[in-house]
């Protein structure tokens, strides 16, 4: 079972329904040696990017999660949506670009920590050794209404999670499949112990005091 920062327990009340089962999907179909975050502040800007998962074989993703139901999408593009709320129009960000300004933030504050990144002279020198990817939840959008309504020309097929691919019975191999069909660029990556503990602690810094 993955481990998930904060625990749901304490998170759930902020939780939208689309994010909570995501959040259980995460728990139960992933093993123990992978590490999310929920709705963590992130740097200096303090972003929120709804889901960061770890995998020390794979890197790490930035996920967000929208509650959205089809008849409530008027229109989208690359750089924004447009959707009807409570009978008035209202305009977002597109979810996938969201995602993406994200794991760039994200990125930079890791590249600015030497332990995650090529040593000097090495083939990723000053990059992460680990690759990092981003994608979408559509928690109450089934794969074929996205497929049927052409929503994948605005938002790449392998970069999204559909309702019918997060429910409890789906295999976890399945969900992984989905999950890591995120990333743009793959290679093989294995962090080590500390590289964890220095991505831990830049995401959910932990100070332990002495009593002096």
């Amino acid at each position: 079972m993955a481990t998930l920062i904060p625990a749901i327990s304490s998170a759930t009340r902020k939780m939208t329904g689309g994010e909570r089962r995501f959040a259980h999907r995460l728990e139960s179909h992933l093993e123990d040696d992978y590490l999310c975050w929920y709705d963590v502040p992130v740097g200096p800007r303090r972003m929120h990017p709804d889901f960061l998962v770890l995998h020390p074989r794979r890197g790490l993703l930035v996920v967000e999660v929208k509650d959205w139901k089809l008849d409530t999408i008027r229109k989208i593009d690359k750089l924004s949506v447009t959707l009807l709320v409570d009978g008035r129009e209202r305009r977002e960000a597109n979810p996938l670009e969201q995602a993406r300004q994200y794991a760039f933030g994200v990125c930079r504050l890791f590249e600015s920590d030497s332990a995650l990144v090529g040593e000097p002279g090495s083939a990723c020198q000053g990059k992460l050794v680990f690759p990092w990817g981003y994608g979408v939840v559509l928690a109450n959008i089934p794969r074929k209404a996205f497929e049927d309504t052409g929503l994948a020309n605005v938002l790449p097929a392998d970069r999204v999670i559909c309702q019918d691919e997060m429910v409890e019975t789906v295999e976890p191999e399945t969900f992984q499949r989905r999950l890591w069909g995120m990333f743009g660029v793959t290679f093989r990556c294995l962090l080590t112990l500390p590289q964890i503990d220095r991505v831990r602690w830049h995401l959910f810094p932990e100070i332990r005091v002495t009593q002096g």
